[in-house]
């Protein structure tokens, strides 16, 4: 899929947006990005969905509908003094908001966390967004959508990066910036980890990770919208949208579920005391081969390794002397199933173990982690396996 040269999409969150100044700021970054084709999404001014959610909590009995259309002011509100921003620097520019006809996010009807219509979207995108750009800047109230009776609808809090990287992928926009008040994404939450460095680059899904993990960069479900040939990059504020920053590479599969298989594993199982003393000198013997999942019981770990000498391996555990005993089993495969809906969509486990399990396919171990279940079975099931497995997604896609 072909991207357009120098289309960018930016988006703005309020922990930058605290006042006229940081408008300012923000939208000098703009003025001086040197962009042909640039698209403003907007979060709301610092503090000011959370003072209307705690408004219409202490209400109390709002309908979802009236809930959505009251959050979304601080929004549209944004939009309008970043709009008014550019426009003093001498920036055309023009404002979009869910009751106008040109709005492009359309969603369904759920008010409070709604999910996007991409076809929609995109050809609302097409009509109406795209013919704008080069002429002026518009600036997208981010976190609101409108659904199919332009009822407006909500993408859920940190919806606002949903809001960019879809209009990135509507438009096929060269570059989507997500603009942070830190140099990028860091190595760790500088409130705890005050030495905390900048990345240069991080994978998709190590961001899905640490997102749905609680690092407060970006959405989890932002990262599903990224196109192949798009850079996605988050910048620090203040400072330039040209900064180098950190880049978020690679792509979810275009496929509901992404399946890799391996092939020539071990299970390494240890019996005894499981302590963090005993097994930082295990993983040392480990040194250079990469473990696939571990899975842990009161006194028990079983390590599945890829490892060319498995024999040779045990019996440098076994001469630490730290455990009671140990086992191997060889010729393990496994089938590694990764998809983001597996966060928010419920019984995907249930599901897998039981396609398994009505083929008679014994499960050595199933480990999970965010976006990724990980079944481990003997190496000569696997073909049998992969197929009730991809049997079984199909039915759910």
């Amino acid at each position: 899929m072909r991207t357009v040269p120098n289309r960018v999409v930016v988006k703005f969150g309020g922990g930058e947006l605290t006042d006229g100044k940081a408008y300012k700021e923000a939208a000098r970054m703009v003025k001086e990005s040197g962009f042909k084709e640039i698209v403003v999404v907007v979060s709301a001014m610092k503090g000011t969905t959370d003072t209307l959610v705690k408004c219409v909590s202490d209400i109390g009995n709002i309908e979802d509908s009236d809930y959505a259309d009251i959050v979304a002011m601080g929004e549209r509100t944004s939009a309008r003094i970043f709009s008014s921003a550019l426009k003093s620097l001498g920036v055309k520019s023009t404002y979009l908001d869910p009751q106008q006809d040109e709005w492009p996010i359309i969603t369904d009807s759920n008010y409070k966390d709604a999910t996007p219509n991409l076809d929609e979207t995109r050809r609302k995108v097409r009509k109406y967004l795209e013919p704008m750009l080069g002429d002026c800047v518009p600036v997208v109230c981010g976190f609101i959508g409108k659904d199919r009776n332009n009822r407006i609808t909500t993408l859920g809090r940190g919806g606002s990066d949903i809001t960019a990287t879809l209009l990135g992928n509507c438009l096929k926009a060269n570059e989507i910036i997500l603009v942070k008040n830190t140099k990028g994404v860091l190595s760790a939450d500088p409130k705890y980890i005050p030495n905390a460095k900048p990345l240069e680059k991080i994978t998709v899904e190590e961001m899905f990770s640490l997102a749905q993990g609680g690092a407060k960069i970006i959405h989890p479900e932002a990262l599903r919208y990224k196109l192949p040939t798009q850079r996605l990059k988050v910048v620090g504020f203040p400072g330039s949208l040209t900064s180098t920053g950190t880049e978020i590479v690679g792509v979810f599969s275009a496929n509901p579920v992404d399946i890799r298989r391996h092939h020539g594993l071990a299970a390494i199982t240890l019996v005894g005391d499981i302590n963090p003393i005993t097994l930082s000198k295990t993983f040392q013997v480990f040194d250079g081969r990469k473990i696939f999942g571990m899975g842990t019981s009161r006194n028990s770990l079983t390590i599945f390794v890829e490892v060319k000498n498995p024999e040779r391996v045990l019996n440098k555990i076994y001469s630490l002397d730290y455990f009671k005993a140990v086992s191997l089993k060889d010729k393990v495969g496994a089938i590694e199933l990764v998809s983001p809906k597996f966060v928010d969509s419920p019984g995907w486990v249930a599901k897998v173990s039981g396609a398994l399990a009505e083929r008679g396919i014994n499960i050595l171990e199933v480990i999970t982690n965010k976006a990724s279940i990980t079944v481990f079975v003997d190496e000569d099931k696997m073909e049998e396996a992969l197929t009730a497995v991809k049997a079984k997604i199909s039915e759910g896609a």
